[in-house]
Order: structure tokens, then C-alpha cells, then sequence
């Protein structure tokens, strides 16, 4: 692990605990067990949406997923649809809602894959059109079919439930962030994903499908965000039209915090997942102490500018170095 990773981490470990031991201190109770349990399950949705973003950008020529929040929006109501059907009213089952959210996931991310690496639409214009054309055919979608979009109760008891204390949807975070780790740092794709986000020319000389890397990517990512739409649907009790559409700038966030690359080719997941986590305890103790949404905006502009700053005098002081 390089020093770099290293200090990333540290560092925003140390801010975790800063703003918990802050907010004790400012707010008694601020680190009661529901409220950390509370916590940790808002800083999953993020870390899962975290996950989308981080392929994405990691996949290089200036990749932003913006359709993550549509994206979520349309497993969110499939899922809860797909869920509430079936055979006298019986529900078919969390495994069919899962697949069905993916499937739809699957299909966005191709399509966004193909128009970025196919026919050069650059990303942020691609992702973005998909979100709209998305958004608007769940609107349409939503106005001809009046189907069931509330959670079921073995959804519900799925994204509330918690074991010895832990929220289920953090130890499945947990799961999907440890496999994210393992395949961007030990498998052969993983590699393949850093050298083309680095740099594609040296990567297809060497023999890696640029293209298809590519589009895997975009279509983990909004696989990805379609399964967390689902999950958000048993947290928050009920589907409806822009689910998703909060977490699309904040997954940007937490992906830059925890120092991937805009440019592509470098991310570190574990300082993803904790950057969630701070960006999670930050808002939650801004809430705490009433501050508006203004000096939110500012606390939250000013903390994304440092660490963009630090990601520039890093990927200079690597260049230097070379």
C-alpha cells in the first residue's frame, strides 16, 4: 500500500472521529447507539452509490455517472412493482426484484457505455441524457401503470433490520465494498480498469479491451445504483419519482474525499467508504446544531475545494516524481 493510501485513510479517519467527538460534545447524544446505527445506515446508501460512481470514474476520459440517481429511481419502482405481484397477491420474491432492478440497471449502462466509447458522447452529456430520458419514462411509465410501489414487509425488514446492533444494509455494504476493494486491488480486470482510466493508448497497446472495460464499467455502475434504489425503497417505506436524485452530486463527492482520480486510473474504495462515512457524521451534526442549508452549502463546497486541492498537489507531486 503506498504512503499516499495510507494517508488518505488516516486522515479521514481522524475526521470521522474529530466531527463524532465534536458533536458529543456540542450535542449530547450525538453518538447514542441509535443515532450511530441511524448514521451508519445513511452512510451505506452512500458508500453503495459511492461504489457506481468510483467505476465510473476510475474508467478515465473524465467519467461522471449523472444517471446513478435515475438509474436508482428505476430499480427503486421495478423492484417494489415486481415485488408486490404475483399469484393471488402473494409476493414473487426479493430474489426476482433484485434481478429485475439489475436487469434495468444493465441495460442503462450499456447504453451509456456504448454512447461514450462507441460513438465519443462525452460522459457527463451522455450520463446525463440517459438520467432524463430515464426520469422521463418513469413519469410516463408511472402515469399509465398504477402499480403497487410501497415496500413490502420483507423489504422493509431487510433495509431496517439490524444484527447485534448493525443495520443488515451495512453488513451487506460491507460485503459489496470488500469485493469492490479486492477486485479494483487484486484482479486482473481491476487492473485492466486502472491502466485504461490511466491511459488508454499505453492500455490498448498492451492488449486490454479499452472499449469493452468501458462499458463494464458504466454497466457495474448502474447495476450497482439500480440494486441500491431497492434497498432505499425498504428504508425510506415507498418508490416514488426522484429516489435517487439526492445522491447523485453526493456520490461525486465521496468518490473525490476519498481521492479517485477525475481523470481516471486511480481510487483507493476504503477511502471511499470512509469518506461516506465522515460526509455522513458532517451533515447529521450540521442538522444538530441547526445550521441552515446556506452555511450546509458552503461548509460542504469549502470541505470539497481542500480535498480537490489535495488530489491536484498529488497527482503533481507524482508527476514530479516521475
Amino acid at each position: 500500500m503506498s504512503a499516499t493510501l495510507t494517508s488518505r485513510r488516516m486522515l479521514l479517519l481522524v475526521l470521522v472521529v474529530l466531527v463524532m467527538v465534536g458533536g458529543q460534545w456540542a450535542v449530547p447524544g450525538f453518538t447514542n447507539a441509535d443515532q450511530l446505527g441511524n448514521q451508519l445506515k445513511i452512510a451505506t446508501f452512500l458508500g453503495l452509490f459511492g461504489i457506481s460512481q468510483t467505476l465510473a470514474m476510475m474508467a478515465g476520459g473524465q467519467g461522471l455517472d449523472l444517471s446513478v440517481g435515475a438509474v436508482a429511481t428505476l430499480g427503486g419502482i421495478i423492484g417494489a412493482a415486481v415485488i408486490n405481484v404475483g399469484p393471488a397477491g402473494l409476493p414473487v420474491g426479493l430474489p426476482l426484484a433484485f434481478f429485475a432492478a439489475a436487469l434495468c440497471g444493465a441495460v442503462v449502462g450499456v447504453i451509456n457505455g456504448c454512447g461514450i466509447t462507441v460513438f465519443k458522447v462525452p460522459p457527463l452529456v451522455m450520463t446525463l441524457a440517459m438520467a432524463s430520458l430515464v426520469d422521463g419514462g418513469l413519469i410516463v411509465w408511472s402515469s399509465l401503470m398504477h402499480v403497487n410501489t410501497a415496500a413490502s414487509a420483507t423489504l422493509v425488514a431487510l433495509a431496517g433490520r439490524s444484527v447485534a446492533g448493525v443495520p443488515t444494509v451495512a453488513v451487506l455494504w460491507l460485503v459489496a465494498g470488500t469485493a469492490v476493494w479486492w477486485f479494483l486491488d487484486r484482479s486482473a480486470w481491476g487492473r485492466r480498469l486502472m491502466a485504461t482510466g490511466a491511459n488508454p493508448t499505453a492500455a490498448l497497446l498492451t492488449g486490454t479491451r479499452v472499449r469493452a472495460v468501458r462499458i463494464a464499467a458504466y454497466t457495474a455502475s448502474a447495476m450497482i445504483a439500480a440494486l441500491t434504489g431497492v434497498l432505499l425503497v425498504g428504508y425510506v417505506g415507498q418508490a416514488f419519482l426522484g429516489l435517487g436524485s439526492g445522491y447523485v452530486l453526493t456520490s461525486v463527492v465521496v468518490a473525490v474525499i476519498g481521492g479517485v482520480s477525475l481523470g481516471g486510473g486511480r481510487g483507493d474504495y476504503i477511502a471511499v467508504a470512509i469518506a461516506a462515512l465522515f460526509i455522513t457524521a458532517l451533515t447529521s451534526l450540521l442538522t444538530a446544531l441547526q445550521i441552515g442549508e446556506a452555511g450546509r452549502q458552503c461548509i460542504f463546497g469549502a470541505t470539497l475545494i481542500v480535498f480537490l486541492t489535495m488530489n491536484g498537489w498529488s497527482v503533481g507531486r507524482r508527476a514530479m516524481a516521475a
